[in-house]
């Protein structure tokens, strides 16, 4: 430990932040792309049709009722999605039988044509759900294991935000300080600025993804304090449920849901309708439960409204009626998650977890950066744990953008018809970081940047072009569509290729700057050379002869 407490805390804060940088640096990109992971999901199904304007929400609901009595016969329940602002398709999912050993099956979704009221076959995919859920489960882990290593990395970064604020105690006036191309005070003012300007972004995000797994990690303190009964009660506080519907076993012809639909309509101020769930369909025990948006953080009880389905009686006692305590936990589960927020807001909370990524990697960066002096001095080259942290800053902040691209490209060139295709569009996306976590060990640091920057700008620019060689959701056909999730989902990878282009740029001439500034010139080379010696400049005595006792001196 240090002197004193900031120097202490500055200690605490770089450690900390070095020995989990990397997988927070992984939680950050992913959960950041989490939050358009229906527009990705969309981008990477191109069977998908494209947005049908000016289609009633009456008309949506009959053609879902119609498809649903031929397609998901028997089953007990299913939810019908509206189009919306993130994903202009209809359509409709429900949870499967369980494969042996289970309890419960995979919940799947399939489109429906909205002109046909008929599936449209997409491709296998993971889509942007699996982005998503890589930062919170990290792919390949049990659940068990990567929850609480999440949480362990989580429990870190909010240490690091603490301790971070405790060291600048001017950090306001660190903010407006920015020393361009200075090496270590750049990155330092980089780190600051970019760890400031998203601060109640930063300590959000990281507190409330605590609470995701509240009852995992406050396990022991629960199990002391309540008993079966009352831990079960307690989480129903918490996590309120709808009553399940049970089938009777007699059949029953359900009303058509535009016409129940208008018995929700008059039970709300103002009509924002999300989706439907069906339970217990063509049954006598039919309900039919209409769910608006969110219209606050906190999930209001009367954004369900449940009727028969047969009857078409208006069913009270339905609604999730939430504690005290159940809405604090959604308030923070909404602001994490960006539940309730429209296409703008989305858009800020993507540009602020893209600054918390980037904040992650300045610090990394600036590690190697401040020991990178005394490292070069070293008689047999730097240090093995310092060339490892600049292999995985190398193969992590330029090679998991490359792998996600990846990603992106298996979607499009594995053929349509492969087994298990969406889970090797994981494993290619994993292979490929791999790889370019190991080419900066075969590669001078300098050299290894600049090609994976290169590499990042031509995966990124490219990928449009790969889609439109591939599919017909190109740029020529969803701009004059007017299908801006297609059309920007295109535009956006073409900006962060551009994004890449430019960093390589800025790091090869800061490169050859320091190489000019390191390399002797020939004239100060010739100065060295005609300089006299000290010795030359020194006046000589001259020789003077005289004799002493027949000698000569």
């Amino acid at each position: 430990m240090k002197d004193t407490f900031r120097q202490s805390m500055k200690w605490l804060h770089t450690w900390v932040g070095l020995v989990v940088g990397w997988v927070l640096f992984f939680m950050f990109l992913t959960g950041t792309l989490g939050y358009f992971y229906q527009e990705i999901t969309r981008w990477m199904q191109p069977e998908r049709p494209l947005i049908v304007h000016e289609v009633s929400t009456e008309a949506l609901l009959d053609r879902a009722q119609q498809f649903a009595e031929i397609h998901a016969k028997g089953v007990d329940e299913y939810d019908i999605l509206l189009p919306s602002s993130r994903d202009q398709n209809l359509r409709l999912g429900w949870r499967h039988a369980p494969e042996p050993g289970k309890k419960r099956g995979r919940y799947k979704q399939t489109v429906v044509d909205i002109e046909s009221a008929e599936n449209v076959a997409t491709r296998e995919t993971g889509g942007g759900r699996t982005l998503y859920r890589m930062h919170y489960r990290l792919h390949y882990m049990d659940t068990s294991i990567s929850y609480w290593l999440v949480g362990f990395c989580t429990m870190l970064m909010l240490l690091a935000v603490i301790t971070g604020v405790v060291i600048h105690k001017k950090i306001f006036s660190d903010f407006f300080t920015f020393r361009a191309k200075k090496g270590l005070p750049g990155w330092l003012d980089s780190h600051n600025a970019l760890s400031v300007i998203a601060l109640p972004f930063h300590f959000m995000i990281t507190y409330s993804g605590l609470l995701f797994f509240l009852f995992m990690y406050m396990g022991v303190s629960s199990n002391f304090q309540t008993n079966d009964d009352e831990f079960k009660e307690m989480r129903k506080e918490i996590f309120p449920r709808s009553a399940h519907v049970e089938p009777a076993g007699i059949p029953a012809e359900m009303r058509s849901f535009s016409s129940l639909y208008d018995i929700a309509q008059q039970q709300w101020q103002t009509d924002n309708l999300r989706y439907v769930t069906v339970h217990a369909p063509n049954d006598i025990n039919a309900q039919i439960a209409f769910v608006r948006n969110e219209t606050d953080i906190t999930y209001n009880q009367g954004d369900e409204v449940v009727v028969n389905g047969i009857s078409g009686e208006l069913i009270s006692g339905n609604h999730k009626d939430y504690t005290v305590s159940g809405m604090i936990h959604n308030g923070f589960y909404s602001l994490h998650e960006g539940q309730f927020a429209g296409t703008l807001a989305r858009w800020v909370y993507f540009i602020t977890g893209l600054i918390g990524t980037a904040m992650i990697a300045s610090g990394l960066v600036l590690w190697t950066t401040k020991r990178k002096p005394q490292q070069m001095k070293k008689l047999n080259g730097p240090d093995f744990g310092y060339r490892l942290v600049e292999q995985l800053n190398i193969g992590t902040i330029v090679g998991l953008p490359i792998a996600i691209a990846a990603y992106f490209y298996a979607n499009r060139l594995l053929p349509v018809t492969m087994e298990n295709r969406g889970e090797w569009e994981v494993h290619i996306m994993f292979i490929t970081w791999a790889l370019l976590l190991l080419y900066p060990a075969i590669r001078p640091a300098g050299k290894a940047w600049l090609e994976q920057l290169q590499l990042a700008s031509i995966v990124f620019i490219l990928l449009p072009v790969v889609n439109a060689l591939t599919t017909d959701k190109h740029l020529g056909v969803t701009l004059p569509h007017g299908d801006w999730n297609l059309a920007g989902f295109d535009l956006t990878l073409i900006a962060v290729g551009i994004s890449f282009a430019f960093a390589r740029y800025k790091m090869k001439v800061i490169q050859q700057s320091n190489n000019a500034r390191r390399k002797p010139t020939k004239s100060s080379i010739e100065r060295s050379t005609n300089r006299k010696s000290p010795l030359e400049n020194t006046p000589q005595p001259d020789l003077v002869l005289t004799k002493t006792g027949g000698d000569t001196v």
